[in-house]
């Protein structure tokens, strides 16, 4: 349960208080639903935020260290398989994916995408 001894820093509103051993000590955060306020402390505090929006211009999706545009329930197998699929990969290839990756694009591209514009 979230408790007053971890509590979240750039966040005034409850949800600041987390899980001593879950959001307040984790590297990486997954965010699954559109929550801005909370993507954005946690990212000034230096976590790597996941998230799942349908919005590639919200809070979120801008905020977050690595967004999937596309519909939570559609999106969660496809990450969980994801997942799986590099559970076995060496810690320098996970290194090299995250390195590679540049969610602004990711955003433009999907933006373009909503418009009408080539993927």
């Amino acid at each position: 349960m979230p408790t007053r001894r971890a509590q979240l820093d750039f966040i005034d509103s409850n949800r600041r208080f987390v899980h001593p051993d879950g959001l307040y000590r984790a590297d990486v955060v997954f965010v699954p639903l559109e929550d801005g306020d909370r993507c954005e402390a946690l990212r000034k505090m230096g976590k790597s935020v996941v998230t799942v929006d349908l919005n590639p211009l919200s809070r979120t999706a801008r905020a977050a260290t690595i967004t999937v545009v596309d519909n939570l329930v559609r999106a969660m197998p496809l990450l969980v398989e994801r997942v799986g699929e590099l559970s076995d990969a060496r810690p320098a290839r996970l290194r090299q994916i995250a390195a590679r990756y540049d969610n602004r694009k990711v955003l433009a591209d999907a933006v373009r995408c909503i418009r009408g514009g080539a993927r």
